[in-house]
């Protein structure tokens, strides 16, 4: 649930965003943005609703899974519109980390559920790469608002302003 409302509060950041979009590259990564955030809302919405109790629940969790891998790669191609960089700080940065650890977690999940037995330390780290995805989704979240994510993993960088003579 906390993923969602995250998700939630981000869509309406790109409603801001939408507002900004007055070419076609900033456009393009509003789309963007938005395909990302609605394809992930989805996938967290499915991954939510499998039955644990179901014989096909590891398959369907790792196809979800493979899905959401999928749009995070994608999510980490989008190109930061310049217009927006000095706004938004390090997204891009952001987004490929997001989406190497999804990868991660995927590639380690797939470990723990189709080997001989079920591997509980594979799964283990799989759950916390798949939790750091989603904290880097939700810092890029935060960034889109204009706001400054807090936390252990953030470190913020005061940028300087450049005169010109």
């Amino acid at each position: 649930m906390k993923n969602v409302a995250a998700l939630l509060l981000c869509a309406g950041c790109l409603t801001l965003c939408a507002g900004c979009a007055k070419s076609a590259e900033l456009s393009a990564f509003h789309d963007e943005m938005d395909s990302f955030y609605e394809g992930l809302t989805q996938s967290v919405s499915e991954l939510e609703a499998i039955d644990p109790a179901s014989e096909s629940a590891a398959d369907d969790m790792l196809s979800c899974l493979d899905e959401m891998s999928l749009l995070f790669w994608q999510f980490s191609e989008a190109e930061v519109p310049e217009k927006m960089e000095d706004r938004i700080g390090n997204v891009d940065e952001l987004a490929d980390q997001a989406a190497a650890y999804m990868q991660e977690a995927c590639r380690l999940w797939h470990d723990a559920w189709e080997g001989e037995e079920y591997d509980e330390a594979a799964a283990q780290a799989a759950q916390e790469y798949y939790t750091r995805a989603m904290e880097w989704v939700n810092y890029i979240s935060l960034l889109l608002q204009g706001r400054i994510p807090e936390g252990e993993n953030v470190t913020v960088v005061a940028g300087t302003e450049e005169t010109t003579g």
